[in-house]
């Protein structure tokens, strides 16, 4: 759809939209502000430890700092668990991330953006600390918090002392189920272990619903994949699908895009691969999957910027091959701020068939069934300039430029007034065939229930 002048109406909700703007900004610079006043605190309390250990002896700093820590909490009214984060997070920003704290402070990043920064920087050497800083926070101004979560560790990656490999190993020592309660009966489960086998598990609940939805099945595919992994369990999936030697991995047939440099995969190099909307992966666990893989697809690359020129033949219709060619190039969902995997979205004209536009890589896109509804149910508007660059205008005439090298991030344009919005990621439905989509709200109201602070 072409978008219209706003009018007054269009006029006084822009405002409103700036005005709220404003206030996010004016709440990240409270924020930094008690970030240091938290400092402050947690400093002269260490230094006068006598104020809430007494005169006992042998008293420590982290007395100091527990006893410190619950008065905060019941003042703010906060869990301790929360406290002891908000404390932690405001040591490293105030002692390590001094730039970060700046940016805080200046409304340019949320304090979202600071916490990821704050978890990806702990167990970086000193020097690494302020390179780590530089690249992920000039990313971090112009994303939002899940998309700088994936930069933030490709990052890092590249400047830990430490190997993946050895990293990896020691991580899989710390696998673990875990279950706490939610409302009305009801409760959650998470299997907390290597990625390749919980990405793997979840895409396959994923297609499975996708396939009972198109036979005919009723139920949601959320509610689908829940009981698809219910029963899967309770069936003893791990008992039969384990190998002889009681290793489940190796039943696992990998339903994702692993990208192994092919030095790595031969042995002759340890550099690590890329898994589909996670980041490095150890070299073991790349090869292994790709020991697995029922086939493999030869990417031809530009030898300078990387970027896909052919994934195999060109067709008129939208075929298997033209479609892996498109979720390759896009990463993610093309509407900005959206982080669902392209694999798992539908396939959109740019151009709607039905005004003319063709079925080809340039005029499709990858969008996630919210987004897609949203592209053809409002005046949100998208174009593609000259540079190949897409750009999203919104009903109220704010505009949003994805970076032309892949869509996991974005930036306001020239004419924006104000901050580009944080859009989350949203559940997904089968892919469409047609522009015009129905979705069931039911489909996706689990997500506003998932725990802020799951236990792990």
């Amino acid at each position: 759809m072409i978008p219209v002048a706003p009018g007054r109406r269009g006029d006084r909700l822009a405002g409103m939209v700036d005005t709220i703007v404003a206030q996010q900004g004016r709440i990240a610079r409270a924020q930094a502000k008690m970030t240091g006043q938290l400092v402050n605190v947690l400093e002269l309390a260490l230094s006068s430890p006598e104020v809430f250990t007494g005169a006992v002896e042998g008293r420590t700093g982290e007395q100091v700092r527990r006893s410190l820590t619950s008065e905060l909490a019941l003042a703010l009214h906060l869990s301790d668990q929360k406290v002891r984060s908000l404390l932690s997070t405001a040591e490293v920003l105030v002692a390590e991330l001094p730039d970060t704290l700046r940016s805080l402070k200046a409304g340019r990043i949320t304090m979202q953006h600071a916490e990821c920064l704050v978890r990806e920087s702990v167990g970086l050497d000193r020097e690494d600390v302020k390179e780590f800083e530089r690249a992920a926070l000039e990313f971090a101004e112009t994303s939002t918090p899940p998309q700088l979560q994936t930069k933030a560790i490709r990052i890092r990656e590249g400047l830990n002392p430490d190997t993946i490999t050895e990293r990896h190993t020691s991580a899989v020592e710390e696998r673990r189920v875990e279950l706490w309660k939610g409302h009305d009966g009801m409760g959650w489960v998470a299997c907390y272990g290597p990625i390749d086998v919980v990405q793997s598990l979840h895409n396959a609940c994923h297609t499975t619903a996708k396939s009972l939805r198109a036979a005919g099945d009723e139920r949601t595919i959320a509610q689908l994949m829940a009981d698809v992994f219910s029963d899967a369990t309770m069936a003893g999936l791990t008992r039969e699908a384990a190998s002889e030697d009681g290793d489940s991995s190796r039943a696992i047939r990998p339903s994702v895009h692993v990208t192994v440099p092919v030095m790595t995969l031969i042995g002759l190099s340890n550099e690590p691969a890329d898994l589909e909307g996670y980041g490095p992966i150890d070299p073991d666990t790349a090869r292994r999957l790709a020991a697995q893989a029922p086939s493999f697809t030869r990417l031809l690359t530009h030898p300078e910027t990387g970027a896909v020129l052919s994934v195999g033949r060109d067709r008129y219709a939208v075929p298997a091959d033209l479609r892996k060619a498109i979720e390759i190039r896009d990463v993610t969902c093309c509407f900005p701020g959206c982080n669902r995997p392209a694999r798992q979205c539908d396939i959109d004209h740019r151009v709607d068939w039905q005004y003319g536009g063709e079925t080809n890589i340039d005029n499709c896109q990858s969008m996630c069934r919210s987004h897609h509804t949203l592209k053809h149910a409002t005046t949100w508007a998208v174009e593609r300039d000259d540079s190949g660059a897409v750009i999203w205008t919104s009903p109220l005439g704010r505009s949003y430029r994805i970076r032309p090298e892949s869509n996991v991030g974005f930036e306001p344009t020239d004419t924006l007034n104000g901050s580009a919005p944080c859009v989350e990621p949203t559940v997904d439905e089968e892919p469409l065939g047609i522009e015009t989509v129905t979705p069931s709200p039911d489909d996706e109201k689990w997500a506003d229930h998932y725990p802020d602070e799951p236990q792990f």
